[in-house]
């Protein structure tokens, strides 16, 4: 169901590939070595066409135009996947052995889930590594259960309570001044004004604030972490954020004092934040892109913070906070293991 392996493209977006083709096997495996051997093939094709009907890949430094770099090339993906069990640990459900042969664990907790339904997530609509015939079946309820994992995620980031606040709400969608009350009354600092103020649209949802989340103190006065997080689960999330002005408006708005607490404002996608520069890292895209942002919790976040929520939801300090969805952790588990059982059928 895949197309060709983009060999001019990054390390990340190649093991990305790598990682589809692994769970589009039923047996859970892909050996780097067929991906070195099929670049091999593509460079000798090049070489050979003195017409220039082919396109040759980009030259970067870590793969070069020689044609004689395959242990750099091959290195570079070991590196990749090396650099995703560090960030994630037992969260992250690929392994890659001595002989270059990447296997899919299906996980015994959390994480991992996570990890294959914000990869399925990011590339529901993609037409460079899929090539059509099929595709995960991405609803729009399935991308509401992205913002279930981002609440749990929001609570084991601040050690404390995560309301789920975009539209639609659960508890039966109340309005949205309602629930804003239950909320900050709930936090303790700020005052939500007691009607809507003259000149905001009566038919407001969510005002772009996706996650309500912050750690409980025990005096309950100001000066916490407090965290104001939009979700993006789809293509369009860099049209998206947050961060400065909206957060501001959001507090000038709606409340009569603002929260004194400073807030951190962020944004949550399934997909994968490295350089736009094939000669940076992660950590310089990182760099660039949370200027823009606030704090990115993106795949390589996401999945183990999930886990840690969980897991801190049944200790006793987190059994007395409130995480609105973590019930339904259980769907996105569920969607992902059938999306990957039809995906079977389908290659069968």
């Amino acid at each position: 169901m895949l197309r060709p392996p983009p060999i001019g493209d990054a390390p990340h977006k190649l093991c990305d590939w790598v990682e589809l083709a692994v769970i589009g096997n039923v047996r859970g495996t892909y050996n780097l070595a067929n991906l070195v051997r099929y670049r091999d093939t593509t460079r000798e094709t090049e070489d050979a066409d003195i017409e220039g009907e082919f396109r040759r890949e980009r030259d970067t430094d870590t793969e070069g135009v020689s044609g004689g770099d395959g242990d750099a090339f091959y290195d570079s993906l070991v590196e990749q996947f090396a650099e995703r069990e560090e960030a994630l640990g037992d969260a992250y459900p690929f392994d890659v052995n001595s002989r270059g042969v990447v296997t899919l664990h299906l996980p015994a907790d959390w994480g991992g889930y996570l990890y294959l339904f914000c990869l399925l997530l990011s590339y529901s609509n993609d037409i460079d590594l899929l090539d059509g015939r099929w595709r995960p079946q991405v609803t729009n309820r399935i991308r509401d259960l992205f913002q279930a994992c981002a609440t749990v995620a929001a609570a084991a980031e601040v050690r404390g309570h995560a309301y789920s606040f975009g539209w639609p709400r659960p508890d039966n969608n109340p309005p949205f001044l309602a629930k804003l009350k239950v909320v900050y009354e709930h936090f303790g600092d700020g005052k939500v004004r007691p009607v809507r103020r003259v000149g905001l649209s009566p038919f407001a949802k969510d005002e772009e604030i996706d996650v309500i989340a912050w750690r409980p103190r025990r005096d309950r006065a100001a000066g916490t972490l407090y965290l104001l997080g939009q979700v993006a689960s789809g293509d369009n999330w860099m049209g998206k954020s947050i961060h400065g002005a909206p957060i501001a408006n959001f507090h000038r708005n709606w409340f009569d004092p603002s929260p004194a607490s400073n807030v951190a404002g962020c944004i949550f996608i399934p997909r994968l934040i490295e350089s736009a520069d094939p000669q940076g890292t992660r950590r310089d895209g990182m760099d660039v892109q949370t200027v823009r942002y606030g704090t990115i919790f993106d795949r390589l976040r996401v999945p183990l913070l999930v886990q840690e929520g969980v897991q801190l939801s049944h200790s006793p300090e987190g059994s007395t906070w409130v995480i609105e969805r973590i019930n339904e952790l259980q769907a996105v588990c569920d969607w992902t293991i059938g999306e990957i059982s039809a995906l079977h059928t389908h290659v069968a």
